[in-house]
């Protein structure tokens, strides 16, 4: 019995780091390739809130939880949503997995975990971690927008701030969302799709949510 029990903790331990390390390949993923960082020549700086926040208040719905079906209505959203990504939109009529990871991100309520901002840098790539409250104290209740992003320029060396949510998984495929805040009309958030292919991630596609 305690052989089994054994066994059950450390295939569980297992389990956990190599879903963490899919995690972390996956945000680093979208600094690299969706943002762009750490790809010219000279070290740029991002700030990191720790641990993401839902302001949909966990309801950034796409497709409806309840039911495993997919309207011409969530086609039509979603061909605008994913900048006409026909491809996309064939895959996830027919694929149920696909359908199911969108789902299980968006309805999912539970805590987003705390990111550890060390697992993410990378040589041209330096992180700053910050809360979510201290990164909102910065835009106080009568502060002038342009004002706040200039202390946080001022405080940070940078007025990128990038922001993760729990990455779902779902057969060979996974979805988190990101949010990038740059300033009082420049930000935009996505949930990117990936799927793993030969061992290591891609990204499938993005859907817009909102932009600035």
């Amino acid at each position: 019995m305690k052989k089994l029990l054994a066994l059950i903790i450390f295939f569980s331990q297992l389990l956990f780091s190599q879903t963490r390390d899919d995690d972390y390949e996956i945000y680093s993923l979208i600094l690299t390739q969706r943002l762009e960082l750490g790809n010219k020549s000279e070290k740029e700086k991002i700030v990191l809130i720790e641990q993401f926040m839902d302001e949909f208040d966990g309801n950034y719905e796409i497709l409806d939880h309840k039911t495993d079906t997919i309207t011409k209505s969530d086609l039509s959203m979603l061909y605008s949503m994913t900048y006409k990504d026909t491809t996309f939109l064939k895959r996830i009529i027919k694929e149920k997995d696909l359908r199911n990871v969108i789902t299980q991100l968006t309805s999912d309520k539970s805590e987003h975990p705390k990111i550890k901002s060390e697992l993410l840098e990378k040589p041209l790539i330096e992180i700053k971690s910050i809360t979510d409250r201290k990164f909102s104290s910065y835009f106080g209740r009568y502060r002038s927008l342009r004002k706040a992003w200039k202390r946080i320029e001022r405080k940070y060396g940078t007025n990128k701030v990038v922001e993760f949510s729990q990455v779902n998984y779902k057969g060979q495929f996974a979805a988190t969302y990101y949010g990038i805040h740059c300033g009082s009309l420049c930000g935009s958030g996505s949930i990117v799709i990936f799927e793993m292919i030969k061992g290591k991630w891609k990204i499938l596609t993005e859907i817009n949510l909102w932009v600035s």
